[in-house]
């Protein structure tokens, strides 16, 4: 009898313990790990139209930003504008690199090479350019510096709306970088025309 006992106290037990397994997972249903790709997007926050608008434009402002910057490398007077000019190019291309990988991971239009936007707010025609092109020294680095804070400060209107209106987490940090780095160099700029 004691050893039946036993038994019947092990049963009620393992019953308990079976039915409170299923009460805790009732409680909280098993949920598989998202996979690593799509945890990251969540995190991002995903995307909006805007942020694509804002990649396709940047693109073709960053693109326009190089070609104005490429004569000043060999043209310009001072060792400011020289300087401005390199660093320019560099940072321009890091960025047009990046929003790139992000409208092609989007399955969005990537703005072609020879599409530099010159019909944007703020962007200089292809006559403007080579009309600049037609400088050197003191005279280049006034018509440049003045036509690149122009320039410039339509990129920092645009990285505003960015910031407004973004979804992306990366874009729209990127945006809020080019408003201030943008203001800063235009706010200099100033300085040197004044």
């Amino acid at each position: 009898m004691p050893q039946q006992r036993v038994v019947a106290v092990l049963a009620v037990l393992g019953f308990q313990l079976v039915a409170g397994c299923a009460a805790v997972s009732q409680a909280r249903p098993a949920q598989p790990a998202p996979p690593a790709a799509a945890a990251g997007a969540a995190a991002e926050g995903g995307h909006a139209e805007s942020d694509v608008t804002f990649s396709q434009e940047m693109i073709a402002h960053h693109r326009m930003t190089i070609m104005l910057a490429e004569p000043a490398v060999e043209r310009g007077g001072s060792a400011y504008v020289r300087d401005l000019a390199r660093e320019l190019i560099d940072g321009e291309k890091k960025d047009i690199t990046q929003m790139t990988s992000w409208l092609r991971s989007w399955k969005a239009e990537v703005p072609e090479e020879s599409h530099a936007g010159h019909d944007m707010p703020g962007m200089m025609s292809a006559k403007d350019v080579e009309a600049l092109k037609g400088l050197s020294g003191s005279a280049f680095d006034r018509a440049w510096l003045k036509a690149l804070a122009d320039h410039l400060d339509a990129g920092v209107k645009m990285a505003e709306v960015a910031q407004a209106m973004g979804k992306h987490a990366p874009t729209v940090k990127l945006a809020r970088r080019l408003v201030e780095e943008q203001r800063e160099q235009v706010a200099a700029i100033k300085e040197h025309l004044a």
